[in-house]
């Protein structure tokens, strides 16, 4: 019996040790040893092995030329430049090929994907954690970020549709007779001008799809705008921005016609199909907190639960009586599928995201 009793003991110190560990290890740690792991696994030559035998655990960062700015996403996205890791999953796959023409070293990586460039973790590096920074831009948001650089005319028709469309919206329902946008409006409502650089993509689609929901006593009207209509608004008035985000994109203006659309990401079939690569996915393991994300990933700017949060859609505090989490799960991941001609956006969050939120809201009953 006290055998046992210490064989248990021993055991249950490992345990207790290894959960201590674990915890204390941070996540790009994490990302990185994998990396590692995979960079030996995959050198085909001996100046290969050595480099990957040599690589260091550490931040690392970009210092982008000629600016003050540093950031910090290829701590975690090691394989953002290696070709090797083209059919890996996030946060190691290879970058798409815009970055031939688009050098990590000169434009970084939030001027493109938003977020918080300077963060170590993934919450707070796409602007889901507690700290403030605008959320990551994703699917046609990105073409906000484009336009800020190419404008019109550097750019197939396509890549800024959306940005057209929007301020063709705009001027359709008539919001300068209450708005001003450079200069040029009515004062009954907030200056434009630079909303953009002052309220993120969700804030401004929240308040453009129910003004009330989001300011208290708005006298906004409320317009009978589809989702698609929001969206491309949303896009349009991200363009707009103060003297210091224009001042930011100056130096990287596109200066020369882009006449072919940028290169599409390498496709995802061979990461599906491959052992290999299905042994590295489930090593990355991404953690969510499903209520932490419900305010990170700003389901609270439109519903409340309990007694917090936006007026824009229904109150969620008993939505698990309603909908289970497979019902959730859908809806969240194409809200168009649930509740057709909606005005719910799509937030673009990845599959593991979905599933954490899903759970956490199936239990509100």
């Amino acid at each position: 019996m006290e055998k046992w009793l210490g064989v248990s003991g021993v055991v249950l110190i490992l345990v207790l040790g290894w959960t201590v560990w674990d915890a204390s290890q941070e996540e790009w740690e994490h990302y990185q040893q994998i990396y590692y792991r995979e960079a030996v696994r995959l050198a085909q030559k001996r100046a290969q092995m050595e480099w990957a035998t040599h690589l260091r655990t550490e931040i690392r960062q970009l210092q982008l030329n000629g600016q003050t700015i540093v950031e910090r996403c290829v701590t975690c996205h090691l394989g953002y430049d290696n070709p090797a890791f083209q059919d890996f999953v996030a946060p190691l796959r290879t970058h798409s090929a815009i970055l031939k023409s688009h050098s990590e070293e000169r434009f970084g990586c939030v001027v493109c994907h938003g977020g918080e460039g300077r963060a170590v973790s993934t919450l707070e590096a796409h602007g889901q954690g507690e700290i403030t920074a605008k959320p990551m831009l994703k699917g046609k948001y990105m073409q906000a970020a484009c336009y800020n650089c190419h404008g019109l005319k550097t750019l197939p028709p396509q890549a800024t549709a959306s940005v057209v469309h929007g301020r063709q919206l705009v001027n359709q329902y008539l919001c300068l007779g209450c708005h001003k946008i450079d200069g040029e409006g009515g004062e009954e409502g907030p200056d434009l001008s630079t909303v953009g650089s002052h309220r993120t993509w969700l804030w401004i689609y929240a308040h453009t799809a129910r003004p009330q929901g989001v300011v208290s006593g708005s006298t906004m009207p409320v317009f009978s705008l589809g989702r698609d209509e929001i969206q491309d608004i949303t896009i349009y008035l991200m363009t707009l921005l103060d003297g210091r985000d224009r001042v930011r994109y100056l130096p990287l203006l596109a200066k020369r016609v882009v006449r072919e659309p940028p290169a599409d990401p390498p496709s995802a079939s061979r990461r599906r199909d491959d052992p290999e690569s299905r042994a590295v996915a489930s090593q990355i393991a991404y953690h969510y907190d499903g209520k932490k994300l419900f305010q990170g990933a700003g389901c609270s700017l439109c519903h409340t639960i309990d007694i917090r949060g936006g007026e824009v859609g229904p109150a969620l505090t008993y939505i698990g009586r309603k909908r289970n989490a497979e019902n959730l799960e859908r809806l969240l991941k194409n809200p168009e599928d649930i509740l057709p001609g909606g005005k719910m956006p799509q937030l673009y969050l990845n599959d593991l995201q979905i599933k954490e939120l899903a759970r956490y809201l199936s239990m509100r009953q």
